[in-house]
């Protein structure tokens, strides 16, 4: 029997509408300033383990919202932008190259539980608002610490449920879609992979997970 292809939601009108909306001005006065969506928390989060020249792996990384803003505000050799959504990445690609960091990113379709890299390739891996759209976090977590090189660090921020966002986002997404975690569920994902120095804390809407390889 052929495997089922998993196909992004975000193609067509509604993916080309939401990948200008997703890295516009509009989203960060709604989520940023209304909504307290932690970007300096996260970028903090990032530039603290990182190193000169680092390779940065974002998973399911959009229009590039998050990593655009890592290739150009941190000290990085490259950032590869993984995405499901060949809209997202060519509007990534489009953002990339007007905001003069083309040649820090690289681009690269496919799905989360089956990333097109080598083992221990990459020093740090990122995911934003990603996790709770799968079926399968746990097999996309393992994927994650599987290109991540030893000692070092895997950072996902995302919607926190038992409030109206997370809510919200249960009833936006198919019925296979994990849902937004507590923190909690979060800490228990990232133990069970078998990372260290586990981090999980809210800040207003939203959860932050940190962990070392």
């Amino acid at each position: 029997m052929k495997e089922k292809q998993i196909v992004s939601e975000w193609t067509g009108l509604k993916g080309k509408i939401m990948a200008r909306f997703l890295n516009s001005p509009f989203r960060t006065l709604i989520e940023v300033w209304l909504l307290g969506l932690p970007r300096s928390t996260f970028l903090n989060e990032v530039s603290r383990r990182i190193h000169s020249d680092a390779i940065v792996l974002d998973v399911g990384s959009g229009s590039g919202y998050f990593s655009l803003a890592i290739a150009k505000e941190l000290n990085v050799s490259k950032v590869i932008c993984f995405d499901l959504s060949e809209v997202m990445l060519q509007r990534l690609k489009h953002k990339a190259k007007k905001e003069d960091v083309e040649n820090k990113i690289q681009i690269m379709n496919g799905e989360a539980s089956s990333l097109k890299l080598d083992d221990g390739s990459v020093d740090l891996v990122v995911s934003n608002f990603v996790l709770h759209e799968v079926s399968n976090p746990e097999s996309v977590l393992l994927e994650m610490i599987r290109v991540l090189k030893s000692d070092r660090w895997v950072i996902i921020t995302d919607f926190l449920s038992n409030t109206l966002l997370g809510k919200m986002e249960v009833r936006a997404h198919s019925k296979e879609a994990h849902g937004p975690f507590d923190t909690r569920e979060l800490e228990s994902l990232f133990n069970k992979a078998g990372l260290k120095e586990i981090k999980v804390f809210v800040e207003k809407r939203w959860i932050i997970g940190i962990g070392k390889k």
